[in-house]
């Protein structure tokens, strides 16, 4: 659609990704899977992350807050292994277990 990536139209509604914090999530999904006994594939992997990552900035009063975003892993690990123990719990909703 664009020719040149550099002539791409401002947006204020655009947001980096917090890098830190995008770590940080990648690392907790892989603990929590582990922890589960469950083996994902590479790209359902970094699926599972960016859902998470995204749960987060939801979350956040100011998602642009690193710190406030980190104080909020805990929140975030305890809703991972929520949904992982319910689609333990109900195998019909097409989800593969490990």
């Amino acid at each position: 659609m664009f020719a040149d990536a550099m002539k791409l139209p401002a947006s204020s509604n655009l947001r980096t990704i917090d890098q830190t914090v995008f770590s940080q999530v990648g690392l907790l999904v892989i603990k929590v899977y582990k922890d589960e006994s469950v083996k994902l594939p590479a790209d359902v992997l970094l699926d599972e992350q960016a859902s998470a990552y995204n749960a987060l900035i939801k979350r956040a009063e100011n998602p642009s807050d690193t710190e406030e975003l980190l104080s909020l892993i805990p929140w975030l690990e305890a809703r991972l292994r929520r949904s992982l123990k319910a689609t333990a719990v109900a195998p019909e909703t097409g989800q593969q277990q490990a």
